[in-house]
C-alpha cells in the first residue's frame, strides 16, 4: 500500500466511526444523561484494558 492509500483508509475508517457513533447517539433508546453516562463507563472500560494490554505487552518486551 501506498502512503497516500493508507492514509485515505484511515481517514476514511475515522468518518465511518464518527458517522456510526453520531447515528447511534440519534437513535439511542435512553435519554441523554443516561447515553452519556454509559458512554463515559464504557470509555473507562476502554482505558483500563487498553492499560492492561499495555502492561501484558511491556512484560513480554521487557
Amino acid at each position: 500500500m501506498t502512503g497516500n492509500s493508507t492514509s485515505n483508509m484511515v481517514v476514511s475508517f475515522t468518518l465511518g466511526g464518527l458517522l456510526g457513533a453520531g447515528l447511534a447517539l440519534l437513535f439511542a433508546p435512553y435519554s441523554g444523561e443516561r447515553t452519556r453516562r454509559k458512554l463515559m463507563d464504557a470509555i473507562d472500560d476502554a482505558k483500563e484494558e487498553i492499560s492492561e494490554y499495555a502492561d501484558r505487552v511491556k512484560a513480554k518486551i521487557g
